[in-house]
């Protein structure tokens, strides 16, 4: 067969699964890298193989197949093939979890996908890996399969930045030692990795062999928890990174109960404003994996889940959302006997009585509204009906279905000028992304977000509801070659 021939893609193949779900461990840590391959440079940083091995100590105790990769161990062809392997033996409804301690870096895009015109990188080494081989990797995996990854490293730094951490992070009182930083600087990109031809050649090789990472198609499910925003730096420490530090205190020993984004938000308030971890989902929609207790090997609905199988139509609610459903919460606890604000904003005060609801009735504490509490909190009591009614709106009406759709539904894969109409709206309303009209893993993630924020099922998928909300009736300006291809 020819290079220029070509076949019609297969169908998704249906979900293979296996009676008991399976998790498969892999932990990378680096303290220092090959001189040789980084052109003298060996990266030196104290804590990355403690935090391997301590999240290593976490998914054995939880039953993880485990593997260890630290030093010359995690070199470029080891990781790609441990990550590979995992994909082709996980199934549906198992989980990988991968985690990463070490220094991160950037390089130039040169196929297109990345807005800011870098690549991120995890530093390996024998070379760095960059994220378009990460996504090249995920679309590997099977539908239905979990991925977790956890990156204590940084994504982006110049000299600029780490004068302005240096002064933000407090310098340790016992060593006076400079605190450190797991990046690559501009100055030691500079130095070390842009004055050698053979690192930038193999650099933009990779980048045009794994494609365009807006245009891989990832069944599985990826959520990613890095140590801060790509704009941020990830402080070292001789003991452990502080996002992982942080991350054990708040995993308490597996004394923590919420779910991965409560997970993510615990974390995230122990941190100085300077760190700040991000929370990440690319590929396939699943709630119900958000919604486990993290590193949790039983599938959704499966032993182990922190959730429920109970149907529900209700959202889930956590504190910082807002509207009609909120409003409608805040009604059924009212029912209960509980003394809260009808006023549609799920506060601390809003928080509390949720919590105590939850341990009346022997529910988890955790302040999260999910299917079980929904199911206890539309339960007779007294003077009310048993019967769900529909949410209603902070105005004291109710909501109405939404307008007809007079746009075409978008999803992965979708182009055109409707998919580069849906993103200028999203553009308008803060997401960080460049309007191409290719409706990518980038395009989905910042989808599900506007989803998330307006109280939609966060599914990625753009139908008439999401129109709605990102065009309110009569603000739409849809032009007549507003067409879509998929």
């Amino acid at each position: 067969m020819g290079f220029g021939s070509s076949l019609p893609p297969l169908p998704p193949a249906a979900p293979v699964t296996r009676g008991t779900p399976r998790g498969v461990a892999i932990h990378i840590g680096l303290n220092h890298v090959d001189p040789a391959a980084y052109n003298g440079w060996d990266g030196a940083l104290a804590g990355c193989i403690n935090d391997a091995n301590d999240m290593k100590a976490i998914s054995e105790g939880l039953g993880y197949q485990a593997s260890l990769m630290t030093e010359s161990q995690a070199t470029s062809s080891a990781v790609i093939s441990a990550i590979g392997q995992a994909s082709r033996s996980l199934v549906s409804g198992d989980i990988l979890l991968l985690t990463y301690s070490g220094h991160g870096g950037q390089f130039s895009d040169v196929n297109g996908d990345e807005d800011d015109g870098q690549d991120e990188t995890w530093v390996l080494w024998d070379r760095q890996v960059l994220d378009d081989e990460l996504y090249s990797l995920w679309s590997q995996f099977a539908a239905g399969v979990r991925i977790f990854v956890l990156s204590d490293s940084c994504h982006s730094g110049t000299v600029l930045r780490m004068l302005a951490a240096k002064e933000l992070f407090q310098v340790s009182q016992k060593t006076k030692a400079e605190p450190k930083f797991r990046v690559v600087t501009r100055e030691d990109r500079e130095k070390y990795f842009d004055s050698d031809p053979k690192i930038r050649a193999m650099c933009e090789t990779v980048q045009w062999l794994s494609g365009p990472s807006d245009r891989a198609v990832i069944q599985a499910t990826v959520l990613l928890i890095s140590g801060c925003q790509d704009s941020q730096l990830c402080a070292d420490g001789s003991a452990n990174g502080l996002f992982t530090e942080k991350l054990k205190q708040v995993w308490s020993n597996g004394a923590f109960s919420g779910d991965y984004r409560r997970f993510w938000q615990d974390i995230r308030s122990m941190m100085p404003m300077n760190q700040l971890p991000n929370y990440y989902v690319v590929g396939a929609s699943n709630p119900a994996y958000e919604q486990q207790k993290p590193f949790t090997i039983g599938g959704p609905g499966g032993p182990g889940t922190s959730g429920t199988t109970t149907p529900t139509t209700r959202r889930t609610l956590r504190r910082g959302d807002s509207g009609p459903d909120v409003t409608y919460l805040q009604q059924r606890l009212q029912a209960h006997g509980h003394s809260v604000s009808v006023d549609g904003i799920f506060g601390g005060g809003t928080e509390s009585q949720v919590i105590t609801f939850q341990r009346t009735r022997g529910l988890t504490a955790d302040g999260i509204v999910g299917p079980s509490t929904w199911q206890a909190l539309e339960s007779t009591s007294s003077g009310v009906p048993s019967t769900p009614s529909t949410p209603s709106t902070p105005g004291g009406g109710t909501t109405t279905p939404s307008a007809p759709q007079t746009h075409p539904t978008l999803t992965i894969g979708s182009q055109g000028p409707a998919v580069r109409h849906l993103q200028q709206l999203l553009i308008d309303d803060g997401a960080a992304m460049v309007a191409d009209g290719f409706f990518g893993q980038k395009t989905a993630s910042a989808v599900r977000a506007f989803q998330t924020a307006h109280g939609l099922t966060a599914d990625g998928v753009v139908g008439a509801a999401t129109w709605a909300a990102l065009e309110p009736p009569g603000s739409c300006k849809r032009s007549a070659d507003e067409l879509v291809t998929v």
